[in-house]
């Protein structure tokens, strides 16, 4: 793929992945074929800030983990988050918004490849 097509995918990715394996993805889309960016401009990512928020103002019943498709994860919080007196939700405001860029990672790997 064409420099200014990967410089502008890597613009609309930013905040979206992972910051560490920006470069990742920047040498996949290299690589990738034509159609890749339209690919990726289909594609359907989480949105870090918006799990962040439902993790600071819902993640007590587990809304979080729901929207980024841990649906197990998400049960245990809904039924058990209250045993640990806030602990768990509290904790699960950082790994909701880090697992949230893995699985965005995850699915535009994917959709190169």
């Amino acid at each position: 793929m064409e420099d200014s097509k990967v410089s502008v995918c890597m613009a609309q990715l930013s905040g979206k992945i992972p910051g560490e394996q920006t470069l990742v993805v920047k040498n996949a889309l290299k690589k990738a074929s034509e159609g890749a960016d339209e690919t990726i401009a289909c594609l359907s990512l989480h949105n870090p800030v918006i799990i962040l928020l439902l993790s600071i103002f819902l993640g007590g019943i587990g809304v979080d983990r729901f929207v980024i498709g841990d649906i197990g994860l998400g049960v245990a919080k809904l039924l058990f988050g209250w045993l640990t007196f806030g602990i768990w939700p509290l904790i699960d405001i950082f790994l909701c918004y880090k697992k949230s860029k893995q699985k965005n990672l995850q699915k535009i790997l994917t959709a190169i490849s």
